[in-house]
């Protein structure tokens, strides 16, 4: 036998041996990154945020018990939670709870019983109640779809002159041609009573208040809305959570307060067409608390833990600052009753505001990571399967969710997309922060996308103050404030915001008022110490980066408007009630005092963008900005909005409010 062959069986023995060496470590090495069970979880709060209480079996955070634990006021239980008084008397009107051991289970966080506390009153929501009364009673519509049809026929009837017409002036027409025309549109355009559509349009309308149906609704609710009306002016005002037997019991939660959303919403609808009866019938203090009881239950809803309620009190919000306190003259409120509406506005208790929601969604992503290290549910979720084959350390999972909400509250966190980089998963470490990325995108992001709600809102309130103010300058003056005031010479001197300033129902605006020497002009050396003076009222919030002493609010200037250019002030009967009044601007930015900047009819007819410079109205706001009408109300108008629509706004000439 050579040397050679005796060689080889050795190197064969050896290359084996090194197969199986790398080969088992390869297995050990897959095994410890990838299969290799991590630590047990640590609650402590650097990982569950919250240590106690625990569930029964004393494994995990019971993150919903802590909720309630933080949201349940002490009167929860008494009559002086406000909206257990409403519930006790009006019960799940809407029928929004199914599920009668929800509906015990609501009772009971109460401190009610379901079978003794039977509803004492009834409540339908205005447009419900017209819509089932147009099947139920049909006769009672006789007389309106009478006057409807008659209507429509009317314009009917001048939209087939007017085709007529073009058609002619394009062309010759036989007579066999015009026939033909009349009997297509006569044919094409039949008229059919939607009670849904004219309700919509009865609601715009100041005769609202003598609709004969709209009366039986008042007479048959009016005991429920003056109940919840009442209820509202309490401090307490706190609706209870419920949910059914699930794991995951805060995403569940979002669905019933969806119901308690929808209940709620029919109460606001409720008290604003209630005030908008009572305005067109002169009964002006009625119309005042109703629109301040929407604000309160706004505020109410807000201040709840989650941010779908901060969601609906912003707009049970917007639904108050909307509703109108001039219809027409005949009916106006005088100075006094506007200042009630502004010491009321004044008196509202403090919103909670975004950050105050940021409690709860750590609590949600912390619930949903150990929903998914439990893995309860049969219909089990992808990550808690990967969590039965993959190793992770959850510890990692917990504390990256509390890291990223660290940076959210301190504003300095990015929401990424989730990586895709499957590299990350080969990792312990890796592997769970990734679960933990994919759980923050689907539960923490949704909050950001919410975060301008509440600035939005601000705004809109500064546009009301502002409304509001140029109505009780108009009470005093007879005329809105003019553009600017003027000298002799007729010189602008001072813009309409420094004339504003003592009715805006603030002590500190009416001592600055009184500082500034109004005969002499804006930019004198004295009165240029407080150009750089930032007044909230005058700021939207929305732009932190506005410099100081600029304002985001301007009129509208134009020879038939509410503001001219020859500052003299005008006469609020002569224009349109569907005006605007106010508006945003978010470019070109000028001193709160200056009285020569205002934006020009011309400007503001190129209509609403937050991108083109060249448009000066816009906002910070996304996909729209908001705007103050000359009845009072305060509104979000979109870009969208069709430029003749947007037009007849300005001039006043529009047949609906937007």
């Amino acid at each position: 036998m050579t040397p050679e062959e005796n060689v080889k069986p050795t190197w064969k023995i050896g290359c084996w041996t090194y197969c199986c060496v790398i080969g088992f470590a390869l297995i050990v090495l897959v095994w410890f990154n990838i299969f290799r069970p991590g630590p047990p979880l640590r609650i402590s709060p650097e990982t569950t945020y919250i240590t106690e209480p625990l569930t029964p079996d004393g494994r995990f955070v019971d993150y919903f018990a802590v909720l309630e634990q933080r949201t349940y006021p002490p009167e929860m239980q008494t009559d002086d939670n406000g909206f257990r008084v409403v519930f006790r008397a009006l019960g799940d009107f809407m029928n929004e709870t199914k599920d009668f051991e929800l509906l015990k289970q609501r009772y009971e966080k109460l401190g009610l019983d379901v079978n003794r506390d039977k509803p004492t009153l009834t409540y339908i929501e205005p447009g419900e109640y017209f819509k089932n009364r147009y099947f139920s009673h049909p006769g009672d519509f006789q007389d309106i779809i009478a006057k409807e049809n008659a209507k429509h026929a009317l314009e009917k009837e001048e939209e087939l002159q007017r085709q007529i017409a073009e058609a002619e002036a394009a062309m010759v027409l036989t007579a066999n041609d015009r026939e033909e025309i009349i009997a297509y549109f006569r044919g094409e355009f039949q008229y059919s009573f939607d009670p849904s559509d004219y309700w919509q349009l009865l609601q715009q309308s100041p005769d609202l208040h003598q609709n004969v149906i709209v009366q039986k609704w008042l007479e048959e609710n009016n005991d429920a809305l003056d109940l919840v009306a009442d209820q509202v002016k309490k401090s307490v005002f706190v609706t209870p959570y419920i949910v059914g037997h699930t794991a995951f019991q805060l995403l569940a939660l979002m669905a019933e307060l969806y119901h308690d959303f929808r209940s709620m919403q029919a109460l606001v609808h409720g008290l604003q067409t209630r005030a908008l009866i009572r305005l067109g019938q002169g009964d002006i203090d009625g119309a005042m608390d109703d629109i301040l009881a929407c604000y309160h239950l706004g505020r109410h809803i807000e201040k709840q833990a989650t941010h779908l309620e901060g969601a609906f009190g912003m707009a049970f919000e917007r639904i108050a600052g909307n509703i109108p306190y001039y219809l027409n003259t005949e009916t106006r409120a005088n100075a006094g009753r506007l200042k009630c509406l502004q010491k009321g506005l004044a008196a509202l208790s403090p919103q909670k505001g975004w950050g105050h929601k940021l409690e709860y969604q750590r609590f949600v992503c912390l619930d949903a990571i150990t929903w998914l290290m439990r893995g309860v549910d049969a219909d089990i979720a992808s990550g808690a399967t990967a969590a039965r084959i993959f190793g992770l350390d959850w510890n990692l999972g917990f504390k990256k969710i509390n890291r990223v909400f660290d940076e959210i509250e301190a504003g300095t966190y990015k929401y990424p997309q989730p990586s895709m980089n499957l590299v990350s998963w080969l990792t312990l470490k890796g592997r769970s922060e990734a679960l933990a990325d994919t759980v923050i995108a689907m539960v923490a992001s949704p909050i950001e996308r919410s975060k301008d709600d509440w600035p939005q809102n601000e705004c809109a309130m500064n546009l009301k103050r502002i409304v509001l103010a140029m109505h009780l300058y108009e009470r005093e003056h007879g005329t809105l404030p003019p553009t600017f005031s003027v000298d002799a010479d007729g010189k602008p001197l001072h813009s309409w915001r420094v004339l504003l300033l003592p009715y805006l129902g603030d002590a500190e605006l009416a001592e600055l008022h009184a500082q500034i020497r109004l005969n002499e002009p804006w930019d004198s050396e004295h009165n240029r110490q407080f150009h750089e003076r930032n007044l909230d009222v005058y700021r939207c919030p929305s732009n932190p980066s506005l410099p100081n002493g600029k304002t985001s609010y301007s009129v509208i200037v134009g020879d038939e408007l509410l503001f001219t250019s020859d500052g003299l002030g005008q006469n609020i009967t002569e224009h349109g009630r569907n005006m605007l009044m106010l508006v945003e601007r978010k470019n070109d930015t000028v001193c709160w005092m200056r009285p020569d900047a205002e934006i020009s009819q011309a400007d503001a007819e190129l209509g609403i963008s937050s991108r083109s410079s060249s448009v000066p109205i816009g906002s910070n706001h996304t996909g729209g900005a908001n705007f103050g009408l000359l009845d009072g109300g305060v509104t979000f108008i979109s870009e969208t909005i069709a430029i003749t629509v947007f037009q007849e706004l300005l001039r006043g000439t529009a047949k609906e409010r937007p």
